[in-house]
């Protein structure tokens, strides 16, 4: 009686399983698939250009890790300018983490592999910094705002008080040291 049974059971075992392989694909659009593709590269930010397909890998680190570095400082006189207990600036192994409070976390790190400086503002959300030659800063190529110039009005915002770190718009990062007290060259 079991063996008559069989091709039953399988034939109902295939309905069910192609109705689950049904179920699992998404209901059909009347849109057509160039509509959705074109929804996707929307909602996906277009490729960027390297623009630093020219900076070689020496050049890089050397820009970069001086930029961290006066970043570094700058951030540090104004924590200790602040005197808040809660505002905290650390740099390790490429990672510079900047917090103002528990909720208010930046993150500022090098990306060797694409030769950019990436940021994580809890208010702008993340960026990619390129270096640019004629500014001599890096530069969001989407707006054309250097970091320092973000970083400066996101600050002053958090703080309410008009905050320069020395490190741009369109500044030289290299003789920023000069314009942060007691961080002269």
């Amino acid at each position: 009686m079991f063996s008559r049974n069989i091709p039953r059971l399988l034939a109902q075992r295939s309905i069910v399983y192609s109705r689950h392989l049904h179920a699992a694909r998404p209901p059909r659009a009347s849109t057509s698939a160039l509509q959705i593709v074109q929804r996707r590269h929307m909602a996906t930010p277009p490729p960027q250009v390297n623009v630093n397909a020219e900076l070689s890998v020496e050049q890089y680190h050397e820009y970069s890790e001086e930029y961290m570095d006066s970043m570094l400082d700058s951030l540090e006189a104004f924590v200790d300018k602040s005197a808040d207990p809660s505002y905290e600036v650390e740099y390790s192994s490429g990672v510079l983490t900047l917090s103002l409070g528990p909720d208010v976390v930046y993150v500022i790190n090098k990306q060797p592999p694409n030769k950019q400086i990436w940021l994580s503002s809890p208010h702008s959300g993340p960026k990619r910094y390129d270096y640019s030659r004629e500014l001599d800063d890096w530069v969001y190529s989407r707006d054309g705002r250097t970091l320092g110039s973000l970083l400066n009005e996101e600050l002053s915002t958090a703080t309410k008080e008009k905050v320069d770190l020395g490190l741009g718009p369109g500044g030289n990062f290299r003789a920023s040291r000069e314009h942060v007290p007691g961080l002269a060259a």
